[in-house]
């Protein structure tokens, strides 16, 4: 019988943590990673605080596993759609190089390839802001970003080359300013509130910038 209940225990056991795990992604949302309390989440969970040191050590453990959630996701997520966009730009040829257009389907791909939601935007802001305030137990979102920045910075140095054109800087670099103006693109959309895009600033400045940093082949 104990071979029979322990694998339904695991289950209940793992239904318990994501249902943590999301009520932490949307109380953090809302107050803050310092400002949000073990029992706030607990409340939003419903579980009792034993649910929950039953699953993590604390809120430091739970954050940890939280980014890793999160972050696994966004990777998932961006993987699967880089490996199709890449075909697709390998299928449309890099005539016109030097204008904007010849930017846009890499500028697409980026945009379609980055999650937009209003509460995962503002829990990546809330845990960014934590990293900054606590660094000594930042080490696991500062992996899990540099994990999804270097995929960014492979897009976009694999995406240039697919429009004949090189970076003249560091890759790292322009991928932290396309996200920047991703992120930023995001922020103000939801600032100003009633279905605003989200992707309206950076369609129309990134491909500025990918031209700016970068020169044709052999040019």
């Amino acid at each position: 019988m104990t071979e029979l209940r322990e694998p339904a225990r695991s289950v209940r056991r793992e239904a318990t943590r994501e249902r943590v795990l999301d009520a932490a992604l949307a109380v953090f949302a809302e107050r803050g990673v310092i400002g949000a309390s073990v029992e706030d989440i607990c409340e939003r969970a419903g579980f009792t605080r034993g649910a929950f040191y039953s699953n993590f050590e604390g809120k430091a453990d739970l954050v940890d596993a939280l980014v890793a959630r999160e972050h696994a996701r966004v990777i998932a997520y961006l993987d699967a759609n880089l490996a199709l966009t890449m075909a697709d730009l390998s299928g449309q040829g890099a005539e016109g190089c030097d204008d904007l257009a010849s930017m846009a389907p890499v500028v697409d791909r980026i945009l379609g390839a980055i999650p937009v939601d209003r509460q995962v935007a503002m829990l990546q802001t809330e845990l960014e802001i934590n990293a900054i305030r606590q660094p000594e137990v930042a080490g696991s979102f500062r992996d899990a970003d540099a994990r999804f920045r270097a995929r960014i910075a492979e897009f976009i140095v694999r995406g240039t080359s697919l429009r004949n054109r090189e970076l003249l800087v560091a890759s790292a670099d322009v991928a932290d300013a396309a996200v920047a103006i991703v992120e930023r693109s995001v922020r103000r959309a939801l600032l100003q509130g009633g279905g605003a895009d989200p992707d309206e600033m950076a369609r129309a400045v990134l491909p500025l910038l990918l031209l700016a940093v970068s020169r044709p082949i052999g040019g």
